[in-house]
């Protein structure tokens, strides 16, 4: 039975659980309704992956792309700025990782620690040290004048769960970043693209 009041389907997963054959019932859903699917890519910087435990590597996500893009299956990334021993020049290849695929949205979060994780452990013992909120916002400005014009931006911002959060405090207050944000871009004469060169 088809009920009327669903009109798309977004599925979020890890770009190892896409295969030809999960695209191929994707894609019999695409007669009526709108599907998306958002893939985890966090960094392209596949060390940094491993600290956090990721699981999957760059490449894994650059061929489930693929597969997607055959299917005509909608594509939003997800990437973490503030990552363990993350540098400018990470976020920036990770950004222009992003701008070689075919992908039409992505979602921007900083990173935040939660209970239970390997990201605790580190931030317990000094391991790990968050961003704090003018540094994420500098590299998120800079994420943002480097990213491919046409790609949508769904997100710049995650909601950790307040339970579960350990640091930083900043975190819990959304905005403050999207003001933050919108002020320095305005303020700079900037927008999404503007240093985006397409090589």
């Amino acid at each position: 039975m088809i009920d009327d009041r669903i009109v798309g389907l977004e599925i979020g997963t890890r770009p190892d659980c896409i295969t030809e054959e999960i695209a191929k019932l994707l894609k019999t859903y695409t007669k009526k309704y709108y599907v998306c699917v958002e893939l985890g890519l966090q960094t392209s910087n596949d060390k940094i992956g491993e600290i956090l435990h990721r699981g999957y590597t760059s490449k894994q996500f650059t061929e489930a792309v693929e597969i997607l893009n055959r299917y005509g299956i909608d594509v939003v990334a997800h990437m973490m700025i503030g990552l363990p021993k993350e540098t400018k020049e990470d976020i920036l290849e990770t950004v222009h990782f992003i701008n070689q695929h075919k992908v039409q949205g992505i979602k921007i979060h900083s990173t935040y620690v939660v209970e239970n994780t390997i990201l605790a452990e580190m931030y317990r013992k000094g391991e790990y040290t968050p961003l704090e909120l003018d540094d994420y916002i500098e590299d998120l400005i800079d994420v943002m004048t480097h990213l491919r014009p046409d790609i949508i931006v769904h997100r710049i911002s995650g909601d950790a769960p307040k339970q579960l959060l350990v640091a930083p405090y900043w975190n819990k207050h959304k905005m403050w970043i999207l003001h933050g944000f919108e002020k320095r871009f305005r303020g700079r004469d900037l927008w999404q693209g503007k240093y985006y060169k397409n090589n």
